[in-house]
């Protein structure tokens, strides 16, 4: 099959992976709005029960500095900001992603992948904010995103993933993303900006996801694409290898354009971005 009927063929299989909520969709149109209002934004995050309760648990928690003081989703929407709340939308249907798997192989699969995204997410936003906080809440989305085609893949394939691409056996030293382009003509990051240009997603997502294993590019050439280049490599060492692949390089040039000097900055930096991505993980496990 020709590269770019496989590709669409993918893309038009990914109608399995559960689509974003009604609710989510109308929250993330209206936040487009530069009119609206945290009134306006609060009746919509109301009629969806378990976003009421993440955010208000989110809104609460140390990850942004609270201290148990918000009781309602109007003072949570002043204190978090709309593209705190965009990002974190997505992070909980992130979140819902691996309900998909259809067996304990895909699971195997699929939980350590989504886990790896929101380690990239926690990764990127840290970075961002040691040099341009005003592109945090994006640099989040970035990486909460950045390997979605390669959860597409999976969600797809199942078991036939790991057998004709990810075994160690069968690549022969080489990446897993060559790998997928030599197997399907294509690669996740090819996948992923594609099926994100389906959802109408903006445009500097779809770019970062498309190039993010260029470790080349750095912050003042392409910020969220050297973001979550780094950020990438960041969520490998802190465990979350997804699995699948081998640990990324640790990339001591691009971590020195985002002010980690050596390795004892980089350290001391993943003990933060770890600590982050616990409180966030159980804010994301939060029930109505």
């Amino acid at each position: 099959m020709h590269e770019a009927a496989r590709l669409k063929e993918f893309i038009r299989g990914a109608s399995r992976l559960p689509v974003l909520p009604k609710v989510t969709i109308r929250l993330l149109n209206t936040l487009d709005s530069p009119d609206v209002s945290a009134k306006e934004i609060a009746e919509i995050i109301e009629a969806e029960p378990s976003l009421t309760a993440r955010l208000l648990k989110l809104a609460n928690s140390s990850f942004y500095g609270q201290r148990g003081r918000i009781s309602h989703i109007r003072s949570a929407v002043t204190v978090l900001g709309s593209k705190t709340i965009r990002s974190f939308a997505l992070a909980v249907w992130t979140h819902t992603l691996q309900t998909q798997a259809r067996n304990a192989d895909e699971l195997r699969l699929l939980a350590p992948l989504l886990a790896h995204g929101l380690a990239a997410a926690v990764a990127a936003r840290m970075l961002a904010d040691r040099v341009d906080p005003g592109r945090g809440e994006d640099s989040f989305m970035a990486g909460l995103l950045h390997d979605i085609g390669r959860v597409a893949l999976v969600a797809q394939m199942g078991r036939e993933y790991q057998v004709t691409i990810a075994d160690p056996a069968q690549r022969d030293g080489m990446s897993l993303h060559e790998m997928e382009a030599q197997v399907l003509g294509f690669d996740h990051r090819v996948l992923g900006s594609a099926l994100m240009a389906t959802w109408e997603l903006p445009p500097f997502l779809l770019h970062a996801v498309e190039k993010h294993h260029d470790i080349r590019i750095v912050p003042e050439q392409d910020f969220h694409v050297a973001a979550v280049a780094l950020a990438d490599s960041l969520a490998t060492r802190m465990g979350f290898n997804i699995a699948l692949d081998a640990p990324r390089p640790a990339l001591p040039g691009l971590a020195a354009s985002f002010g980690l000097a050596d390795e004892d900055a980089v350290a001391e930096f993943l003990e933060l971005c770890l600590a982050r991505f616990k409180i966030l993980s159980a804010v994301l496990v939060a029930r109505s």
